[in-house]
């Protein structure tokens, strides 16, 4: 189905080819404040809230499946882009889920400006492999906090997030306030999106992903906390050559929270390696030539991170 409702985009940056970047289930498009903070100024870096998480409400925020929520994804990329008159390069990034949904996204083949996929900390075997166990590890965290700070304290301290700057940015935006009972009374605060609730699609999303992402036609990446988190087809895959193998084994699951200035450098060197954005030596020598001979300088001036809202019919 098409996406209708108001989906919750963050973006920063004026100019350069566009990351677009996908959060994990629980998290928000504020998952990526960090990273986007050292990448745009020279790239524009836009992070939607998906369905069922953080501002954005659709008309039905509980279908968590793979179609819908990669469908989403293409008709983002549409609205915001699918209406210029030249090809918009772009790097499509995501995170856990956020990792498979980019996959079956740049899959469709509907996303015509891009050129790259990067990966961050989900593989398929790893994946399936701890589904049994997810429901024990959602029903360890606490269903309520009395505080943001209460929060981040416990965020900081389980190891959820080890960056506490980000899990000042990050977290609020996880959590709402508490609707019934006493905790409501007491301004209590719980989690945002129901992730037990996206139970039935978890194996949909990561079914099949090693070998589709292999299969991709464009330069590809993945980052790894642990060596040990490779399956056989993305070892096989790896030593082939056929995408870029980055470990980051100081950070957690969320590595683009706690590590997120070495993830923005990952992230522009990987761009800059393939040229993604860059003009061809053609234009190069156009740009160059045009320039010499031009006697007017223009200016543009960005906030450091905006919202914007696509509304969707």
């Amino acid at each position: 189905m098409l996406l209708q409702g108001l989906l919750q985009v963050y973006q920063a940056g004026c100019s350069g080819a566009v990351v677009l970047c996908l959060h994990g289930g629980g998290y928000t498009g504020l998952t990526w404040s960090l990273v986007a903070k050292h990448l745009k100024k020279g790239y524009r870096v836009v992070a939607p809230d998906l369905r069922g998480h953080g501002e954005t409400a659709t008309a039905d925020d509980m279908d968590f499946s793979a179609e819908t929520m990669m469908r989403d994804v293409v008709e983002v990329w549409k609205a915001l882009f699918g209406g210029s008159s030249e090809r918009v390069p772009m790097l499509l990034v995501g995170h856990s889920m956020g990792g498979a949904l980019a996959v079956w996204a740049a899959a469709t083949k509907e996303l015509p400006g891009l050129d790259g996929v990067v990966v961050i900390d989900v593989v398929e075997g790893t994946a399936l492999a701890a589904l049994p166990h997810m429901m024990g590890v959602l029903s360890s965290r606490p269903a309520m906090f009395q505080s943001v700070q209460a929060a981040a304290d416990w965020a900081v301290r389980s190891g959820v997030c080890k960056n506490r700057e980000l899990a000042g940015v990050s977290l609020p935006s996880q959590l709402k306030q508490a609707d019934t009972g006493e905790a409501a009374a007491a301004g209590a605060l719980m989690w945002r999106t129901p992730l037990a609730a996206s139970r039935p699609h978890w194996e949909g999303w990561y079914r099949g992903l090693s070998d589709t992402f292999l299969s991709l036609p464009v330069p590809k990446m993945l980052l790894l906390a642990g060596t040990d988190r490779l399956d056989k087809s993305l070892t096989i895959g790896q030593m082939q050559g056929k995408f870029q193998l980055v470990l980051m084994p100081a950070a957690g699951h969320a590595i683009q929270e706690d590590e997120p200035v070495k993830t923005a450098e990952h992230l522009q060197q990987f761009l800059h390696r393939f040229r993604i954005g860059e003009p061809g030596l053609a234009e190069q020598q156009f740009i160059s030539s045009a320039a010499a001979h031009s006697s007017s300088t223009y200016t543009v001036t960005c906030g450091s991170i905006a919202r914007a809202a696509a509304v969707f019919n």
